[in-house]
């Protein structure tokens, strides 16, 4: 009996070593066109630490075997390989860049920002948009230069994309798949299904407390079952 007890303690306390802990891990994400912001299928998708590599699906979704500090690679023909490291588990969002594209952006690889580098990003993008000028008399002016020229455009399209990226992280900080599972059955399928079509707004997310959030998803989840099959599979798994 004293041996099988010893024998117990080692087993259990392998299965609660980190390293037994950590191969459990899923990196979820997206993979978009950063021009269009489209999703892009069949892209290669490698834990280069791992050696592990998975396919994107036809909504752009990827979800690889990984570690923290591992690092990861995005490929696909005509388009530049980008890179991450492992920092969190948070749904990620890469975004590709055309090799004929002429631009050459460190910021393409938006989630692998904190979110004060995120701020700092878009508070630069801000100002390097902005279009309005100042004139002699005092008042304010438009100048066309800043308005059309390539640089304020691309610096707008940039900012939106950071404020979309900022948006995301705050949704995603509540609307998770935890809170969703301790008050659902859902699992699986029906889950990643539920999480897409009731994925809330990011004005709603900012004020909702934590009691206005479990209603919600209750809510959401009652009008859930009462959808069809053909209605199901109507859902588009993306952003």
């Amino acid at each position: 009996m004293k041996g099988f007890i010893c024998f117990f303690l080692v087993i259990l306390a392998f299965a609660s070593h980190p390293i037994a802990a950590n191969a459990q891990d899923r990196l979820k994400g997206l993979v978009l066109e950063y021009k269009s912001n489209e999703a892009l299928q069949q892209v290669l998708v490698k834990n280069l630490t791992k050696g592990d590599s998975v396919i994107s699906n036809n909504n752009g979704a990827f979800d690889i075997s990984a570690n923290k500090d591992d690092v990861l690679s995005f490929s696909y023909p005509g388009y530049r390989t980008d890179s991450l490291v492992v920092t969190d588990f948070a749904v990620k969002r890469v975004y590709l860049t055309s090799i004929n594209d002429p631009r050459i952006l460190k910021e393409v690889n938006i989630t692998a920002l904190t979110n004060s580098k995120l701020a700092e990003e878009k508070e630069r993008m801000r100002k390097q948009a902005q279009f309005a000028n100042t004139v002699s008399g005092g008042g304010i002016g438009l100048s066309p230069s800043k308005i059309f020229g390539r640089e304020a455009r691309e610096a707008r399209r940039q900012y939106r994309m950071l404020d979309e990226e900022s948006n995301n992280r705050i949704i995603d900080a509540k609307f998770t798949e935890v809170l969703v599972t301790s008050l659902t059955p859902l699992q699986g399928q029906d889950l990643s299904l539920f999480m897409a079509k009731y994925r809330p707004k990011v004005a709603f997310v900012k004020e909702a407390d934590d009691e206005r959030m479990r209603l919600y998803i209750m809510d959401s989840y009652n009008a859930f079952k009462k959808l069809s099959q053909s209605a199901k599979e109507k859902i588009k798994i993306s952003k």
